[in-house]
């Protein structure tokens, strides 16, 4: 593309150059015939100048227009916007792919936190900012899909008109897990107590996020009553579980499974459409409640309006550092699973997953806070 790029430069410079050359050809002439009329016919100063302001517009035109910068993309650092705080999930995938992207294009990828609303602060930044490739950022499963149906006004963004989709990295679903003091060690015996013992509460990680929708759809789909707890930090509700202070929680699989394994908690169900490669022996909801999933997901978007060079730019080297095994490795150690899904099919699932969760969001009356 860089060869095709500087050959049409090339051919273009035929029509620009004569136009300039027959200016100081004129120049030259008139100077000339000056030698025996000088006094008669004097020349000015701005008029000798001239041809030399076309000739420095015609060199700053050609290096500075928007094809050249895209061709030069990235020409320095690009910032990427984390909606998230440090240390969580989101941010450590984000570095994981930052580094490689850094070492890959020559160009240092700064995180910047912005954090807060559940994601919408960042997400709204990002929409807003310039769409030069120089700010791009990550959207989850909050900020593409369960924000947007819960607030369908005043949210500050339009998922689908003002983000461009890059890259899903990855799928993570939920957990539902119990004290060991409930008597259900399966879905549906989980299902018979809460009926028989209605207005359970369960935990879940913030007013909103997909382990609340976890709970708000096993509600609805199973017909049982249960009511919801929302914990500040995931870590929180993982204490209050083992110790007994709340006996059931929705929870993401890379924060319960630790304590499943430590037979400290009681995993009875995964929320993903088919067994999770992590825990394989772990029945999915959607054996007992068909057609039963909700996951969070972590991916790249970017303003609308990046030229589309630097989109498809980015969008291939986001794939190719997604398909590196070191990458796999460390993704690995999050127990999340490779998506892999760019573009249109990335912007595709994000609407799928807005319009399976609206109605029951809705059914619920769930409110962001």
């Amino acid at each position: 593309m860089r060869a095709g790029l500087e050959r049409g430069r090339e051919a273009d410079r035929p029509a620009l150059i004569p136009a300039v050359a027959g200016n100081f050809a004129g120049v030259a002439q008139r100077a000339t015939f000056g030698d025996h009329c000088m006094k008669n016919l004097p020349l000015r100063r701005d008029h000798m100048l001239r041809p030399f302001a076309v000739l420095a517009l015609v060199v700053v035109t050609s290096s500075g227009s928007p094809a050249a910068a895209q061709d030069s993309w990235p020409s320095k650092p690009i910032t990427v916007i984390v909606p998230f705080g440090a240390g969580g999930n989101t941010d450590s995938l984000a570095r994981i792919y930052s580094a490689r992207l850094s070492a890959r294009l020559g160009q240092q990828f700064v995180i910047e936190n912005r954090v807060g609303a559940g994601s919408i602060i960042g997400i709204t930044s990002l929409a807003k900012a310039a769409p030069d490739g120089y700010t791009i950022g990550i959207g989850t499963s909050a900020g593409l899909a369960i924000n947007p149906a819960i607030m369908k006004e005043n949210l500050g963004y339009n998922a689908d008109k003002d983000l461009a989709y890059l890259h899903l990295m990855a799928i993570q679903p939920n957990l539902l897990v119990v004290h060991p003091s409930v008597p259900a060690t399966s879905l549906p015996e989980f299902i018979a107590w809460v009926k028989a013992n209605p207005d359970q509460a369960y935990a879940t990680s913030g007013n909103g996020s997909s382990q609340h929708l976890c709970g708000e759809m096993l509600i609805q789909a199973a017909g049982i009553k249960m009511n919801a707890v929302a914990y500040r930090a995931s870590n929180q509700q993982m204490q209050d579980l083992v110790g007994g202070q709340i006996k059931i929680a929705c929870d993401n699989f890379s924060s319960a499974w630790e304590q499943v394994q430590a037979g400290k908690i009681r995993a009875l169900a995964i929320t993903s459409a088919k067994r999770y490669s992590f825990g394989p022996d772990i029945p999915t909801v959607a054996e007992t409640l068909k057609g039963f999933e909700v996951q969070a997901w972590f991916g790249w978007v970017a303003p609308i309006g990046v030229p589309k060079s630097i989109v498809e730019k980015l969008t291939a080297e986001l794939n190719a550092v997604g398909q590196e095994p070191d990458v796999r490795k460390r993704l690995d150690t999050f127990t999340v699973e490779f998506s892999g899904l760019s573009g249109q099919a990335f912007a595709d699932f994000a609407r799928k997953e807005r319009e399976t969760l609206a109605p029951v969001i809705e059914k619920a009356n769930i409110k962001l806070n």
